[in-house]
């Protein structure tokens, strides 16, 4: 077995899937909150709901999102980003499916609110753990 010298340490996953993932789940968060877009005019007509009730769908997952932000950052420092990221996917991927299945527009509403939470968690951890991925100068700029 080979010897690793003191003070150097191997990367303990593969740089290039971890980059992967970090950059599905960041495609995810941000094409989420446009792509009900595409939706909204057959959700209307399923909830048989007004053009203005249905834009709460949109800004409930914009709202939560950005205002959970900050606070996603806070709790990556302390608690660990990778921990921060990975529920993060978990919320957004649960919220995901319960607002597919949801049965009324308000349901729907509180489904993509932590939607948008989960989506929080994931994008403001997945720069952090970037940056800790590859160290500044030519390797992250690549």
């Amino acid at each position: 077995m080979e010897q690793v010298p003191e003070g150097v340490t191997r990367p303990a996953t593969n740089v290039r899937v971890v980059f992967g993932l970090i950059i599905a789940a960041s495609f995810l968060d941000i094409i989420d909150f446009s792509i009900v877009q595409v939706a909204l005019p057959t959700i209307r007509n399923q909830f048989l709901v007004s053009l203005a009730d249905s834009q709460w769908i949109v800004g409930a997952y914009g709202i939560t999102l950005a205002g959970f932000l900050m606070l996603s950052g806070r709790a990556g420092d302390v608690y660990g980003q990778k921990k921060i990221f990975i529920g993060g996917i978990v919320v957004f991927t649960i919220a995901s499916f319960a607002a597919g299945l949801a049965p009324s527009l308000l349901l729907l509403i509180v489904f993509r609110s932590v939607q948008g939470i989960g989506a929080a968690m994931s994008t403001v951890t997945a720069f952090a753990i970037f940056i800790a991925l590859f160290r500044e100068g030519k390797e992250r700029n690549r």
